[in-house]
Parts: C-alpha cells; structure tokens; sequence
C-alpha cells in the first residue's frame, strides 16, 4: 500500500497539503515505511488555490492515505471520494508511517 508524505527534507512532516511541492512515496511493508519515489508537482502561482491541491490529488492518485501537517476541507472531501485517506500530523516522517500503518493494515 503506498503512502504520500508532505515532507520538505523526509524527516519531519511540515507541508500543508496545496502548498507541498512534492511528496515522498512509501510502501508499508511489515509495519514500515518503505521510501519509493519523490513526486515533484509543477510550480503554481499561490493566488491559484484550488488548482494547487487538485494537482497534488492527480499526483498521488494511486495512494492509500496521504499524510501532510494541515489540509483544508475541500481537499479532504475530495480525497476521501477518491479512497485516499487524509491524514495530519506534526511529527517524524517515521514516527506518521508507523502509525498510519497501524491503523491502515489493521
């Protein structure tokens, strides 16, 4: 199962869903988060909001959840039409992956 994480350096979760300009890809194996890939999204102008977090949910399409630190309410909605799971968090990356692994595998 793959999941996205808002993460500038892939230590900390510090990115706002529309805001982040790439997400690390990792694939929970055995209770771990496994790093994949980095998906890097197209710079946009900041006044182009909607189009900002719609292009982060047409880059992580093929994920289970996505965690970031803040994420507004349309996304969250759309997200969840989609089957992705919106999570927020203000922690490690390792620390979010093996909670969210906790929850989504069980």
């Amino acid at each position: 199962m793959k999941i996205a994480v808002a993460s500038t350096e892939g230590k900390i979760i510090d990115l706002h869903f529309g805001d982040a300009n790439q997400f690390l890809i990792f694939k929970l194996e055995d209770g771990e988060g496994k790093f994949q890939e980095i998906r890097e999204k197209t710079l946009m102008p900041l006044n182009e909001h909607t189009e900002r977090w719609i292009a982060s949910i047409e880059l992580i399409n093929d994920c289970k959840a996505v965690i970031c630190n803040k994420i507004g309410k349309e996304p969250t909605i759309e997200l969840r039409k989609i089957g992705i799971k919106p999570i927020q968090l203000d922690c490690e990356v390792n620390k979010a992956l093996r909670e969210c692994s906790k929850h989504l595998l069980n």
